[in-house]
């Protein structure tokens, strides 16, 4: 992206801002500490500086970054954006999750060889509740060559409801890229809160079919917005690896 086309974004951000605000120009410009004729010059293109100091009063004024209002997605950044609509009992959970990561990461000699593992300690069934779960971190250093950035984390099997295809030991090896036809997926429904191991069908409608015998298919209309708001999907498995 040139200097030119994030100045752009930026001014062009700034204006639908202050529609959005309910702002005249000038009591736009006054909100971000510089004059009418400069705020003109700026969200014409006249200028292809963007002012440090009227970003950060831009993030006072309507909790957007800097990031955002230049549209330059940044990954650790989107997450950050997601965080903002949290509660506070959320955001201090997430906050511990990645004090023990960070403390972990630190801990290891190879720390890029190892994954985070998700063990649950509750009801690990068809429709799985997690009562509670525990983070493990699991040397994973053959698939990480194998799969590299698109092996994001994994699942420990902890019962024998999906035997035989996954017996109680193995760990799934989850990615969160987009699902494909054929995939076994992870997917939460929304409505009963539980987690589902599926093998995932493309059509219309989609069939979320139980890798064996334990457990009912679902059919997922995908023309439907309020039907597909209600699953949540968390990844797909790789493979499993054994213990």
């Amino acid at each position: 992206m040139t200097k030119q086309e994030l100045a752009r974004n930026f001014a062009l951000n700034v204006e639908r801002q202050r529609i959005q605000l309910g702002l005249t120009q000038a009591e736009m410009a006054k909100a971000l500490e510089m004059s009418l004729s400069g705020y003109k010059k700026m969200i014409s293109g006249e200028t292809t500086k963007i002012d440090a100091y009227a970003a950060f009063l831009m993030y006072d004024l309507c909790g957007k970054w800097l990031f955002e209002m230049i549209e330059h997605p940044v990954h650790e950044a989107e997450i950050l954006t997601k965080m903002k609509h949290l509660t506070e009992s959320q955001l201090k959970f997430i906050s511990a999750i990645v004090g023990i990561e960070y403390n972990l990461l630190t801990s290891q000699d190879s720390p890029e060889e190892y994954i985070s593992v998700i063990v649950p300690t509750g009801n690990m069934q068809d429709g799985m509740i997690y009562d509670s779960a525990n983070i493990i971190q699991v040397n994973a250093a053959v698939y990480r060559k194998r799969f590299g950035s698109d092996l994001h984390f994994g699942i420990k099997v902890t019962s024998s409801h999906l035997h035989p295809v996954y017996t109680k030991g193995d760990i799934l090896l989850i990615s969160q890229n987009p699902i494909r036809d054929g995939d076994t997926g992870v997917f939460i429904n929304k409505e009963d809160g539980r987690l589902y191991i599926r093998k995932f069908h493309q059509g219309e409608p989609c069939v979320l079919e139980p890798i064996n015998s334990f457990g009912s298919p679902f059919l997922v209309n995908n023309s439907s917005p309020q039907e597909m708001k209600k699953w949540v999907k968390m990844g797909y498995v790789l493979c499993k690896m054994r213990q």
